[in-house]
This record gives C-alpha cells, sequence and structure tokens, in this order.
C-alpha cells in the first residue's frame, strides 16, 4: 500500500501538506465564512478534550497562513475570531 500524498497549489508553487493540515482545511472548507471555536477544531482534529491547553492548533493556523496568505502577517483567508477561534473564507473577505 502507497502512503497517501497532499499537494496544493500556492503562489509560491505546489506543496505537500500533511494529513492534519489537510484535516484542519477540511473543516475551514466545511464551516467557510462561520467561526469555528477553537474547541471545535481541537476536538474534531485532534480528539482533545475542551479543557486541553495547547498551542498546536496555533501553529498549524500560522504554517497555513504562510502557505496561502498573501501577507502571512495580514491575513485575509485565515482569520482570528477574538475569544472565539478562527474564520476561514475562501475570497478573503
Amino acid at each position: 500500500m502507497f502512503p497517501l500524498s497532499y499537494r496544493a497549489r500556492t503562489a509560491q508553487g505546489e506543496i505537500d501538506l500533511t494529513e492534519m493540515e489537510v484535516r484542519v482545511l477540511a473543516l475551514f472548507f466545511q464551516k467557510e465564512g462561520r467561526p469555528i471555536h477553537r474547541a471545535d477544531l481541537l476536538q474534531s482534529v485532534w480528539g482533545y478534550s475542551s479543557d486541553t491547553e495547547t498551542r498546536t492548533l496555533d501553529n498549524f493556523i500560522v504554517r497555513l497562513r504562510k502557505y496561502f496568505e498573501p501577507d502571512p502577517s495580514h491575513p485575509r483567508h485565515f482569520q482570528t475570531v477574538r475569544a472565539v477561534g478562527y474564520r476561514f473564507s475562501r475570497d478573503g473577505e
């Protein structure tokens, strides 16, 4: 059996994504335009309980911004929703 390969096209060219990056992206695509609570992301993707304190999610968001945002320091697609979590928008609105 061959391992799965996940590739994405970015402004910098094609990149390889990890399975966890793909899982995060899939959840963002499913809930596009709606805020997703940190706890929901951590539970859905990693199976963490809602009281888990971790920077794992934030590190993934930083990576996704580096991959897909024109200016990662001013994100348009992967937006932080203060005191909630994150929201994804393909159009950057």
